[in-house]
């Protein structure tokens, strides 16, 4: 999904049924068509898990102005204030810890749902995944080029250094519980793993014996 392109005309998503809507919101690229078809299939079904999870996920990237470069859009950059607290007011990184765990649809969503754990669990390594894939990996600082080339035999290990610093810093969120900071640790930790192929030796050694006893 282009995540800043510039917004275009979408197909006609009055009176469609809601398989129709779900179709268009996996095949489509633009966050506004997506959001718009979303909506819909919630007006016709307000508590389908799935319609509710695209759209906690979504965030509000069918806001985002392809003239500024705005992350804040992205559902997943709530997890910049544990890799980068310092660029954020003390203000805004509360508000970005907050929301993880207690945004409004989220809520919603936990109080309709047959298995409100397993739901959040899956929703936890979603935007773990997602922040990895964008803001971990897709950041070349985190990886040396030399002549223009990087180094993929090691990069679980050069990715390992800014996943230990997220993770320790979600164990010493003060505004998360004791529960919350190890359901989002042990999601963010899987997310690393999967996305490495199980290449978790240096991530490991950076967290130390106590934030992985911490995991278990």
């Amino acid at each position: 999904m282009p995540l800043f392109s510039r917004k275009k005309s979408g197909p006609d998503l009055e009176g469609l049924p809601l398989e129709e809507y779900l179709h268009i919101a996996e095949t489509e690229e633009d966050p506004v068509i997506i959001h718009a078809a979303l909506v819909h299939a919630e007006a016709l079904e307000p508590n389908n898990l799935d319609v509710q999870r695209r759209l906690l996920l979504l965030g509000r990237l069918h806001e985002r102005n392809p003239k500024r470069f705005d992350f804040g859009v992205i559902k997943s950059y709530i997890l910049h204030a544990f890799e980068h607290p310092e660029v954020h007011t003390e203000e805004e990184r509360v508000r970005m810890v907050r929301e993880i765990f207690h945004h409004e649809r989220l809520k919603r969503i936990l109080a309709m749902a047959p298995d409100p754990d397993a739901f959040l669990r899956e929703y936890l390594q979603a935007l773990a995944q997602d922040y990895i894939r964008l803001f971990v990996a897709g950041d070349n600082s985190h990886v040396p080029r030399i002549f223009g080339f990087t180094f993929k035999g090691q990069l679980s290990k050069y990715l390992a250094v800014p996943a230990g610093d997220i993770i320790t810093n979600i164990f010493s969120a003060p505004e998360l519980t004791d529960e919350e900071s190890k359901a989002l640790g042990k999601a963010f930790y899987r997310a690393f793993y999967d996305y490495t192929n199980g290449e978790v030796r240096e991530l490991d050694k950076n967290l130390g014996p106590q934030i992985r006893a911490l995991l278990r």
